[in-house]
Order: structure tokens, then sequence, then C-alpha cells
């Protein structure tokens, strides 16, 4: 008797990504909840400096080694921390050094700029993404982690009887009830669809079930037939 169960290999994997998944869920909340709004808070506590304050794009984020930003300075005066997509932005307004000098390009950054120190740091569409890209991964976490709850109940077993266990329904099939097999992915993939006479149809998946070559051997042992050509003998 040969058996074939779940893959500990695959299952790793896939509880790897299961629980990446999940790790993404929590911090998209935390993002959501606790950290972005954080940075709101931070912002509105400096708003009124930076407004106080005409800089351009490129004056706001210039410094040295030794010397901050002005926009970071205006933050550590309030002993906080500039946000990072803050100053992200503000690096995007800067003007190449060939257009310093036009006056209306310079008119148009200094709007910009006065319009993003207005706002929030991250919008109520931000805020809201966070929650959906929640959902998403944890919905994909948990079909993943689920998939393996399920495949580690299956067992496909073949012997000289035939085959049976939970992987084919917990029937006894009758090598004789086998239709034909489709080997097409069974060297790339080591996959071999199993069709029955009465139309039903299984995958023997030797990735994702350990032993599963042993499984396909008995059956081509039993049904040399269902062997395709290029493999016989």
């Amino acid at each position: 008797m040969v058996e074939a169960k779940l893959n500990r290999e695959y299952a790793l994997r896939i509880s790897g990504v299961g629980a990446l998944l999940v790790g993404m869920c929590v911090w998209s909340l935390y993002d959501g909840i606790v950290a972005w709004p954080r940075q709101n808070v931070v912002m509105e506590q400096v708003r009124p400096a930076l407004l106080a304050t005409n800089l351009t794009a490129e004056a706001w984020n210039d410094y040295t080694e030794t010397v901050r930003s002005p926009l970071r300075e205006a933050f550590h005066a309030k002993g906080l921390s500039a946000p990072s997509k803050l100053i992200k932005k503000l690096s995007e307004l800067e003007l190449p050094q060939s257009d310093s000098a036009n006056i209306q390009l310079r008119e148009a950054q200094a709007k910009q700029i006065r319009k993003l120190f207005e706002g929030p740091v991250y919008s109520a569409h931000d805020l809201s993404s966070q929650f959906v890209q929640a959902a998403v991964t944890l919905v994909l976490g948990l079909l993943a982690l689920g998939s393996l709850v399920l495949k580690k109940a299956k067992r496909f077993i073949a012997d000289e009887r035939g085959l049976s266990g939970s992987g084919f329904n917990g029937a006894t099939i009758a090598y004789g009830d086998i239709a034909r097999m489709d080997w097409s992915k069974w060297d790339d993939k080591g996959i071999v669809t199993l069709t029955l006479k009465s139309g039903l149809r299984y995958k023997l998946d030797g990735w994702h079930f350990a032993g599963m070559t042993g499984v396909v051997a008995e059956i081509q042992k039993q049904r040399p037939d269902l062997t395709p050509k290029s493999n016989a003998g």
C-alpha cells in the first residue's frame, strides 16, 4: 500500500505566505488606526509655524550634515519628527535648477506648498485604503491557511484493491473504473488528472502531496495501458 499526504515543504511555504498576509493585515490596521492618524495630529501642532514661513520646496528640504533642514527643524522645535511622507511630497515639488528663476513656476509651487501644509499628511482616502488593504490581505491569508487545513486531512491511498482515502471522497475506486489519465502536466508540475468512466475527475498533485509519485506508480502498475507511450517500458 502506498499513501500520499500533505507535503511538509509545501505546507511550510503556504503557511509562511498566509502568516505574511495576516501580518500585512495587522500592519495596515495599525497604520490606519494608530500610526497615520498620529502623524496627522503631529502635523496639526506644527502647521501654524509652517504656514507662517514662506520658503521654496528646495529651501524647506535643504540641509547639511550638521544642520537640519528648515522642515525638520520646525518639527524638532516641538519635540517631534517630520513625517517622511511630508518630506517626500515636498521633494516632489522641487523645481529643476533650469526652472528655478521662472516666476510663474515659483508661484505655482508656493500654492502647492501652502495646500500641502494646510491639509493632513494622510487623507481620509489614505486611511480608508489601509482598511481595504487589511480586509484583502486578511481574506487571502485565511484562504491560504484554510486550504492547508483542508489538504492536511486528505489522504490518497493506492493498493492492489484500488484507490481509496479522503482524497477520493472516501470511496474505493477499482482500477478498471479509470477511463483515462492526463499526463500533460506531469513532467513540469507533477500533476496527473485522473478521469473515471463515470465522469468524475481527480487531480493527483505531486507537489502538494508527498508520496503521490508512489500512488501514480501503483496505478501504472495495475493499469499499464494508462501509461503514456513516451514513458512506457
